[in-house]
């Protein structure tokens, strides 16, 4: 029952009923404690998870393996990655074996907490220990990379990766991608596009508009358009960053009727102009003012 409550984040109501088991006299055991420190890891209550936990233990109850995930998930999850180390400690006292879910977790948490050199220092630890990392692990540190702008060393970890035999996927593919079109370097970004396809993998919107952008920014809008026809074919939906994107890139190369025509394209998908695209283009309130000024030219 708990577990059903959890799945609907009706944290509320499923500790009513752990509260009435309780004055049952029904003990509680370690699989329904740890659902609940789940919702309450959940909804971010992560001190209210470890009161729980103290509650409990007048049962006898004390944490296994999976509890001590789900509290280490939680405290990751609000941002506080330097945190996991005392429960850590107690994982350990207690005879538990971090696993490579568990290392995963704490890696994840540190990039996401942009402090690469803690998450690297995990990761050699765990490879130090002959805990095998998988590709969550690698994904995670390929990620925090590529948010550096540390190219080179994203490349190496994926070779590396890829030697021990695990195959990139769609997020780590996006990740290299999307890395490459922000330093302008279309021919990698290109490869990597093309690798992902050959490994079955289809790109998503994200995928093509990052490209459109990397093309646009290079002022290669033959490749820019080529992907917008493209994304479209594939029945994928381009984004308000997408035709901003294009029609900036357009105007640098000095082509306003391409610029304009993509401008018309964008209102009847039904997409705004967002504040960066109206203050480039002057727009009013009513967004009219662009598309007026380009019909005077051509009556003039």
């Amino acid at each position: 029952m708990e577990s059903l409550l959890i799945w609907h984040r009706q944290l509320k109501e499923a500790l009513e009923v752990f509260e009435l088991m309780v004055s049952d006299g029904i003990c509680p055991n370690i699989v329904t404690c740890t659902i609940l420190v789940h919702g309450f890891s959940n909804e971010g209550l992560i001190g209210e998870a470890f009161l729980f936990l103290d509650k409990v233990r007048q049962f006898g109850v004390v944490p296994n393996l999976c509890t001590y995930r789900v509290i280490i998930n939680g405290l990751c999850k609000v941002n506080k990655p330097n945190d996991v180390w005392g429960i850590f400690a107690d994982m350990i006292k207690r005879g538990y074996v971090p696993d490579t879910v568990l290392y995963s977790i704490i890696i994840d948490g540190f990039v996401k907490a942009l402090d690469l050199q803690e998450a690297f220092r995990l990761y050699y630890k765990m490879v130090d220990e002959g805990t095998k990392p998988n590709i969550f692990t690698y994904t995670s540190l390929i990620n925090g990379l590529c948010h550096d702008d540390k190219l080179p060393g994203a490349m190496t970890l994926l070779k590396h990766m890829i030697g021990e035999g695990l195959t990139p996927d769609r997020i780590l593919y996006t990740s290299l991608i999307a890395c490459y079109c922000k330093r302008s370097n279309m021919k990698a970004a290109l490869e990597i596009f093309r690798e992902m396809e050959t490994e079955g993998l289809s790109a998503d919107s994200f995928v093509y508009t990052c490209l459109i952008g990397g093309f646009s920014k290079v002022l290669a809008m033959d490749g820019a358009q080529l992907f917008m026809e493209e994304m479209i074919n594939k029945g994928l939906t381009p984004t308000v960053v997408t035709y901003t994107d294009l029609i900036i890139g357009y105007f640098k190369i000095g082509d306003e009727k391409k610029a304009m025509a993509m401008y018309n394209s964008m209102l009847q998908a039904g997409i705004t102009p967002d504040a960066k695209l109206s203050c480039i283009l002057g727009l009013g309130n009513d967004g009219d003012d662009f598309g007026d000024s380009q019909e005077d030219k051509d009556v003039s």
